[in-house]
C-alpha cells in the first residue's frame, strides 16, 4: 500500500468506525452520542468528577479537530471535509499532539477499572466496543497491535504511541496503524 494511500485508509476507516448514524456527516451530537455510550458503558455518573473529565475531553477533540475540519460551516463535517482533515493533520505532528494526545490519558482512566493504570484486554474492549464499535476480530487486532510490549496491558504511554501512528505514520511496519482494528481498502 503506498504511503499516502495507508493515511487515507485510516482515514476512511476512522469516519465509518466513529460515524455510527450513517447520515452522512459527523457532528457534535455523535461526540455527546460517544460520551454517552462510554459514560454508560463504565456507569459512570453525570456530574461526577471522571464523567466531567471524559465529556470535557471529548468536547475538546471535537472543538480541536473536527471544527476546523468543517471548511464550508455548516456545523457539520462531511466525509470529504474529514477525509481530506484527517490527512493533513498527519503533516502537523505539534498539532496532532496538542488535540489529540489529553484523550489517551482520560480514555485510560476511564477504562481503568482495577486501577492499576493500565488497560487488561477486557477494559480495552470495553473501552473500544462502547466508544467505536468495534467487533470482537477488531479489538483482537488493535490489542496485539498497541501492547508494543506483549505484556497484556496497554499503558498510557502505548496508547499515545498508537494514536500518533494511527493520526501521522505513514510507514506499515509502526505499531498503531491498527489502532481500530484491521484497515479495510
Amino acid at each position: 500500500m503506498p504511503e499516502k494511500s495507508i493515511i487515507h485508509s485510516k482515514a476512511q476507516h476512522y469516519y465509518n468506525v466513529f460515524h455510527h448514524e450513517r447520515d452522512g456527516w459527523v457532528s457534535e451530537t455523535d461526540v455527546y452520542a460517544w460520551v454517552g455510550r462510554t459514560t454508560q458503558e463504565f456507569k459512570l455518573t453525570p456530574g461526577t468528577a471522571p464523567a466531567s473529565a471524559l465529556q470535557r475531553s471529548l468536547l475538546e477533540y471535537w472543538k480541536r479537530l473536527f471544527v476546523p475540519m468543517d471548511t464550508d460551516g455548516d456545523g457539520v463535517v462531511s466525509r470529504d471535509e474529514f477525509l481530506a482533515g484527517f490527512v493533513s493533520l498527519g503533516d502537523k505532528p505539534n498539532d496532532y499532539a496538542r488535540i489529540v494526545m489529553p484523550s489517551a490519558k482520560v480514555f485510560v482512566a476511564t477504562a481503568d477499572v482495577d486501577g492499576d493504570g493500565e488497560l487488561d484486554k477486557s477494559e480495552f474492549k470495553r473501552l473500544f466496543q462502547s466508544s467505536f464499535a468495534l467487533s470482537d476480530e477488531d479489538i483482537d487486532v488493535s490489542f496485539a497491535d498497541i501492547d508494543a510490549d506483549s505484556s497484556g496491558s496497554i499503558s498510557t504511554d502505548e496508547l499515545r504511541a498508537a494514536i500518533r501512528v494511527f493520526h501521522s505514520s505513514t510507514d506499515p511496519n509502526d505499531r498503531g496503524h491498527r489502532l481500530l482494528g484491521a484497515l479495510r481498502s
